[in-house]
């Protein structure tokens, strides 16, 4: 993703970093920091919520724990967004990070550093490089100047090129659902932690996709669905009534219904009252009928502006969805 969902106090220190920020302070300790640290993990993480404090450290007079102290000279012009030292490049204007902008960074990191011990560079999300920029940003990489530090952050490691992947140190991120990640999710979110823990039962244990999702216009459109599925799979709705209340929503309403359709998928049993009719329903099928259905959704979003009337789409798949659960019962009743 390329914005982070809600975003956090930049101090805060997230319970699911705490392996990877470890091992970071190690290595700061030992003055062994990696020229080019690799963040990855598949979905948000706040992964470069973490990579941020990263580089405050990296540049902190006196960091603690791998920590920045946040009130030297350099972690207050890193609070106020004009660190000399710190650069961040992410596309603009464009889908791509483009050669141009790898260029003047490397132009900028070959340079001495103006006020810190070292210059430290945020580029994400790192998969957005074309092999145009991924060329020009090894030659950085094979040649790095011993003050200077790439953080790349990245959903999709693969999508890099092997060559860069071997010339950084990488540092995965998972999610979690580990009773202290719940609190925090929680906390942040302003609800329950029970709720906070469909959340992130939702979101595959991604937290900060659990954020987005907790947000109160998401969470009643996501519980709202979830419902309507248990009635089309019932027959207590008609694939033309439920066609009919998402008209102009078509890209919410086909993310959200992914999102639930991994929910049946993954999962035996969840927390919330609100998912467990849903997913009982996957007992009621075969994987071999949600999977197809899986993958027509995501055909569906791919096609949103296209110019595919998205209210006869969206009754399509509410028939077909209706129709498995049916034929399944009818198969089990014979």
């Amino acid at each position: 993703m390329a914005t982070e969902t809600p975003t956090p106090d930049p101090r805060l220190l997230m319970p699911w970093h705490e392996l990877p920020r470890q091992r970071f302070a190690d290595s700061l300790a030992r003055g062994q920091v990696a020229h080019a640290l690799l963040l990855h993990g598949e979905g948000g993480l706040h992964k470069v919520h973490l990579a941020r404090q990263l580089g405050q450290a990296l540049l902190c007079q006196q960091p603690l724990s791998g920590v920045a102290c946040g009130k030297c000279h350099s972690c207050l012009l890193c609070q106020a967004g004009n660190h000399p030292d710190w650069t961040e490049v992410q596309p603009v204007e464009s889908a791509i990070i483009r050669i141009d902008q790898i260029r003047e960074l490397s132009a900028r990191l070959a340079m001495r550093p103006q006020i810190a011990q070292r210059q430290v560079a945020l580029l994400w999300p790192a998969e957005q490089m074309n092999s145009a920029s991924s060329n020009a940003l090894l030659k950085t990489l094979e040649e790095p100047s011993a003050d200077t530090h790439l953080l790349l952050v990245s959903d999709r490691a693969g999508r890099l090129s092997a060559t860069i992947r071997s010339r950084c140190q990488r540092m995965p991120i998972s999610g979690s659902k580990a009773p202290e990640t719940v609190v925090s999710v929680a906390r942040m979110a302003g609800v329950s932690q029970a709720q906070a823990l469909a959340a992130l039962e939702l979101s595959g244990g991604d937290p900060e996709l659990g954020l987005h999702w907790l947000a109160p216009e998401h969470w009643s459109a996501i519980v709202a669905l979830a419902a309507q599925l248990v009635d089309l799979a019932l027959g207590r709705l008609d694939a033309n009534a439920f066609a009919g209340g998402y008209r102009k929503e078509g890209v919410a309403l086909l993310q959200r219904w992914s999102r639930l359709i991994a929910l049946m998928l993954g999962s035996d049993a969840v927390s919330s009252a609100a998912f467990k009719p849903l997913v009982e329903l996957a007992g009621a099928v075969r994987y071999s009928t949600l999977l197809p259905l899986a993958t027509q959704l995501e055909r569906a979003r791919g096609m949103i502006g296209s110019g595919v009337r998205e209210d006869l789409m969206v009754y399509d798949l509410a028939l077909r969805w209706s129709e498995a659960f049916i034929t399944q019962g009818r198969r089990r009743e014979s």
